[in-house]
């Protein structure tokens, strides 16, 4: 079964919604009214009878049955609404009786046990619906039972009329509800409709275009800038992505291009046993920077992906810069560069990944050695206060331009291409240094001046760290 779109189930829920109200209200409107019309009668009724006591006990009132009757006829007749009456005596007998009512309806026996405000009965009277008061009163010490009815069809046509009445307008209401409704829910989605159809237009080649913002300051236009953003979100990571695979795929072109050229040319003729060799040196370190690389490649991949399996420990930075001394050693005076480490007597711990923060000092060292010029120097600083382990990698070399450097932290990267290569660097060493030290809760900057080098400035909050 398919399910019902917003726009009809807005508009049920309005016609329901409306429906019940349309018909408590009627109920409610009814019950109201006929209650309200049975307690005027019944007060009218109430009136007759007192007024029938005060006119038997008045003085004067002749006492004799036979001039009692006459009396009663007399006052009667003054009042063309007092045809429906009846008074017996005691043994029943009727002393009055007017020519409408009807005695055999209203019945002959007494009414016991009557209460002292009197029985209120709906009878029918020569075909017409009436209500009747019968009450026990008093006369000159003798009890008497006066019946006195008053005629309610109007009172019921009325009724009558109303019910029909409600029962013609609310299903007409619910109808003009579902109606009106559905128009109003039309109007009130045709933006989501808009959006709809806006997006479903946007694909991966037109990424670049936006949803409609209507100015209306409501959830609507909230909504809007809402997708924007995050259609400009997926944007710059779906470009970034692209660029990455792009990028990627260029730097592992080139070192198997290199590894198939050369074994290429090695076959393709006999050779010495010392050109053979010379050929396969040239494909291992094709294949130890390309392993590189790719190891690279799958630190960012999970660094996007949130999975790096990482165990945090307690970390001595200071111990941890002393037991790289020898390899940091190892990359500095491979290019013709001294090395100075400043370390703190005292120890600076940090809460972090013991592999990671070493990756991160010997990608730093090394990124400053491949870009300083022998004779030159790199000098590794660490230091602790306020709270925060400072590690500063600074060297001598060629420097960064002003416009590369908000630049050198992006992926593959490179402020100077026709060295890189020759360096053996892909520009990844930054991009998994800054992810890092941000793993850590850190924060990496850079200061570099055009022939006067660089300063790498990492800021690692000390002691516990929350690391997510």
């Amino acid at each position: 079964m398919k399910p019902w779109s917003i726009r009809v189930r807005l508009t049920a829920w309005f016609a329901a919604v409306l429906g019940i109200v349309l018909i408590v209200l009627a109920a409610a409107t009814w019950w109201v009214l006929d209650d309200s019309l049975h307690d005027t009668i019944d007060q009218a009724l109430a009136g007759r009878v007192a007024a029938i006591t005060r006119f038997l006990n008045a003085p004067g009132t002749s006492q004799s049955f036979e001039e009692l009757r006459e009396d009663l006829r007399e006052y009667v007749a003054l009042d063309p609404g007092w045809n429906l009456i009846r008074i017996r005596d005691e043994r029943a007998v009727p002393l009055y009786r007017s020519d409408a009512f009807d005695a055999d309806a209203a019945g002959a026996s007494m009414v016991e046990p009557l209460p002292s405000s009197g029985a209120y009965r709906d009878l029918v009277m020569r075909g017409q619906p009436v209500r009747m008061l019968t009450a026990r009163v008093e006369v000159a010490g003798q009890p008497y039972m006066v019946d006195v009815a008053w005629p309610v069809g109007e009172l019921q046509e009325a009724i009558n009329e109303f019910r029909w009445t409600a029962l013609l307008i609310i299903p007409c209401g619910i109808i003009a509800a579902a109606v009106g409704g559905y128009w109003i829910s039309r109007r009130a989605l045709a933006p989501v409709d808009r959006i709809a159809s806006t997006a479903r237009a946007i694909t991966a080649q037109q990424l670049g275009r936006r949803l409609d913002v209507p100015p209306t300051g409501d959830e609507l236009q909230r909504l809007s800038e809402t997708l924007n953003d995050m259609l400009a979100r997926l944007e710059t990571a779906f470009a970034e992505t692209t660029r990455f695979t792009a990028d990627a795929s260029h730097e592992l072109r080139t070192p198997v291009s290199l590894i198939r050229t050369t074994a290429e040319v090695a076959l393709r003729r006999p050779r010495s046993a010392e050109e053979y060799r010379q050929a396969l040196e040239g494909i291992l370190r094709e294949s130890e920077r390309t392993s590189g690389l790719v190891q690279d490649l799958l630190t960012l991949t999970r660094a996007d992906a949130g999975v790096d399996g990482w165990s945090p420990s307690r970390v001595d930075l200071c111990a941890l810069v002393s037991d790289l001394r020898e390899r940091l050693i190892t990359l500095c005076e491979g290019r013709g560069l001294s090395l100075q480490l400043d370390l703190p007597a005292q120890s600076v711990f940090v809460d972090g990944e013991h592999a990671a923060l070493g990756r991160l000092v010997v990608i730093l060292a090394d990124n400053a050695a491949k870009y300083t010029p022998a004779p030159g120097e790199v000098r590794v600083t660490l230091r602790a206060a306020d709270g925060t382990a400072e590690m500063e990698v600074a060297d001598t070399g060629m420097g960064i331009s002003a416009e590369d450097l908000p630049l050198v932290f992006e992926r593959f990267y490179r402020a100077d291409k026709a060295r890189s290569r020759d360096a053996g660097g892909a520009g990844l060493g930054l991009s998994i240094a800054r992810w890092i030290v941000e793993r850590h809760g850190g924060r990496i900057t850079i200061e570099s001046e055009t022939a006067k080098g660089s300063h790498v400035r990492v800021l690692l909050p000390v002691g516990k760290t929350a690391l997510s």
